[in-house]
């Protein structure tokens, strides 16, 4: 064994720990830099409801799937006499979208693209509006390749903390470090917000899942922060703590366990997939990305940026509308849009992914006419 004088080894250790602390230093800068980490609160524009009429940002993309799921939008909006009209955000329109979605403070997104480019504009987008809630609710419907009657999960997951911050470098040639940045505010935020969307929503027991276990500094901060703020909810929600591979085994054999799932972003996304799955697929269901002022509305479908459909599902759709109109406070028209959709259900109207012989066109148009006679009816 080589034997260095201790001068020598001192030398050399200083060497060598100056040289990656500036690497470090001058990486995580860039880092922070490229993730764009959000430090300062989004600005905040008046409400753009003129008349009574709310405008609501609607970016329809390039593909056939954008075009038609603008086209289903469009028409149900009209069709449903709500106070609400359109602002449509073409392809390329980048910026146009983002001024949009600021000024109106909601959106629908219907377009469906996976590539990378995509990706990193869904991305900036919620960084740059905050929108550090996702949310999505999944149920059986009889007849609609759901195994298990009677499954209604509402998941409340965190949306743009973490892995989403896009943070990466590289400390020394041929070494890349992912970092997932979380601090104890925006976990409080998060909670804050999905403690009371779950009691609004009605639920009366919320499983937050996590792998505090493995991870526990960033998932054992959430966990002590729920179970910290859940002392303001002891009256109305029960809170269950489950470690991530338990519930996924719980969830494919016996969904009926839960109510509502809260989960932080490393795991939310897959868990909502999972969810959709058992419950018949994510064509049936709908998202939301939310912040304290703005929410951008997606079909499960676009936000899962599924591309095995070549077609976006009617079904999708409609809940999207059905959760912007309650957003919006529209709840009667939300129920009665609702209530056509599942008419068409209980009717055997159905798509052929789900072994009908009814096209999307059809079923949108079914429940507009059905729409229309109710407002002729009054």
């Amino acid at each position: 064994m080589l034997s260095w004088p201790k001068k020598t080894q001192l030398m050399l250790a200083r060497i060598g720990v100056r040289h990656f602390a500036d690497e470090i230093n001058s990486s995580v800068r860039s880092a922070f830099v490229k993730g764009n980490a959000r430090t300062d609160p989004v600005n905040v524009l008046p409400k753009s409801k003129y008349g009574g009429i709310n405008t609501v940002s609607l970016v329809t993309g390039t593909t056939i799937i954008g075009q038609q799921g603008a086209q289903f939008v469009s028409s149900l909006l009209s069709s449903s006499r709500v106070p609400v009209e359109v602002q449509i955000i073409e392809a390329g329109q980048d910026d146009e979208y983002f001024h949009s979605v600021l000024r109106n403070r909601t959106a629908v997104h219907v377009d469906n693209q996976a590539d990378a480019e995509a990706k990193q504009k869904a991305l900036k987008i919620s960084n740059d509006l905050d929108l550090y809630v996702f949310k999505t609710r999944t149920r059986s419907f009889p007849g609609f390749k759901c195994r298990f009657p009677g499954v209604d999960i509402q998941l409340i997951g965190q949306n743009n903390m973490g892995i989403f911050n896009e943070l990466e470098y590289s400390p020394v040639e041929g070494v890349v470090e992912a970092l997932s940045v979380v601090s104890q505010k925006s976990n409080e935020k998060y909670l804050e917000h999905a403690f009371k969307a779950a009691v609004k929503a009605g639920r009366k027991r919320v499983t937050l899942i996590n792998k505090a276990k493995e991870w526990p500094i960033s998932d054992g901060s959430l966990v002590e922060a729920a179970q910290r703020m859940h002392c303001n909810y002891e009256d109305c929600l029960d809170l269950e703590l489950m470690e991530l591979e338990p519930a996924i085994s719980r969830l494919i054999t016996k969904p009926n366990y839960f109510d509502c799932l809260f989960a932080s972003d490393r795991y939310a996304t897959f868990l909502s997939a999972i969810c959709s799955g058992v419950c018949g697929g994510a064509n049936l269901f709908s998202a939301v990305e939310i912040g304290d002022h703005h929410a951008v509305f997606k079909p499960l479908q676009t936000k899962l940026s599924l591309t095995n459909y070549s077609t976006l599902s009617a079904y999708g759709i409609v809940s999207t509308i059905v959760d912007l109109f309650q957003h919006l406070g529209h709840e009667k028209c939300a129920a009665a849009l609702w209530c056509e959709m599942k008419r068409t259900m209980d009717e055997g109207i159905r798509t052929k992914e789900f072994g009908g012989h009814d096209t999307g066109e059809y079923v949108i148009c079914n429940i507009i006419n059905q729409l229309r006679c109710r407002a002729l009816d009054k």
